[in-house]
């Protein structure tokens, strides 16, 4: 089976580069941060909503970043967004940056749904559903 891949297109715009012309590293993690709030909400998932009336909401619980060409002002940019692992209160996302092709940039990234009081919330069953029904994740690790 052919795994599915959230695709988000963005562009380098004068303000995500630094003095030498590149973007700066930081940027990359704003970037993958987009894809992946647009891939939730393409699942018609309200993080707002998730907020006011659940207090639950996504952190980044960490990120292996490696960075492996750079990007310049104008480029038009692809992060192509995979599914990893799920398991009951986090989910791990592999993210690549794209240029002309080119694999620019690779991370994993882990998030997790906490309550208001900083512990972490189980998925939902229909969250975990909508999650694999995209990607048609067969090798779940759900529980563990």
């Amino acid at each position: 089976m052919e795994e599915k891949i959230f695709q988000y297109k963005c562009e380098v715009f004068y303000e995500d580069t630094d003095m030498g012309g590149r973007v700066y590293h930081a940027n990359y993690l704003k970037f993958i941060e987009r894809a992946r709030s647009k891939f939730i909400e393409s699942l018609n998932i309200d993080q707002r909503a998730l907020l006011t009336a659940e207090n639950k909401f996504f952190v980044v619980k960490n990120v292996i970043a490696d960075y492996l060409l750079p990007a310049y002002f104008g480029d038009k940019l692809v992060i192509r967004t995979t599914l990893i692992e799920i398991k009951r209160a986090s989910m791990m996302l592999r993210q690549e940056i794209m240029k002309d092709k080119k694999r620019i940039f690779d991370c994993d990234v882990r998030l997790a749904l906490l309550n208001s009081s900083g512990k972490p919330e189980r998925f939902s069953v229909d969250f975990v559903n909508k999650i694999e029904s995209f990607f048609k994740f067969s090798q779940k690790k759900i529980g563990e």
